[in-house]
């Protein structure tokens, strides 16, 4: 999704703020906390703009972010967790199955260019 298919100034400040924020634990709450918002409000207007909630938004932010750390880096995968904000790493590794289909490691082994 690109910034500029979005039409308001609060989903625009949000997906700029979700990219600096991606090694946070980021919550809608904490978002809508930011900018003086009700969360419920800019949760419809994200969906709505969008065409996704902010939850998967931000999971899929940091899975994309992770494969390009996977696909030019030798970062570990705790590393990339960390940097992504995950709990742990299996946690990363599941959530990266999830969206991907692959492993990280999988996902290494079929991409990486270094």
């Amino acid at each position: 999704m690109k910034k500029e298919d979005v039409i308001s100034l609060h989903v625009r400040k949000s997906i700029d703020y979700i990219y600096e924020n991606l090694h946070k634990n980021l919550s809608i709450k904490d978002i809508a906390e930011f900018f003086g918002l009700n969360p419920s409000y800019l949760s419809k207007l994200f969906l709505k703009e969008t065409g996704t909630t902010i939850k998967d938004f931000v999971t899929n932010a940091k899975i994309r972010t992770a494969e390009n750390m996977l696909k030019y880096s030798d970062f570990s995968y705790l590393d990339i967790s960390l940097a992504m904000g995950f709990s742990s790493q299996s946690a990363f590794i599941s959530t990266f199955r999830k969206v991907t289909g692959d492993t990280p490691g999988e996902y290494r082994k079929k991409y990486h260019e270094l």
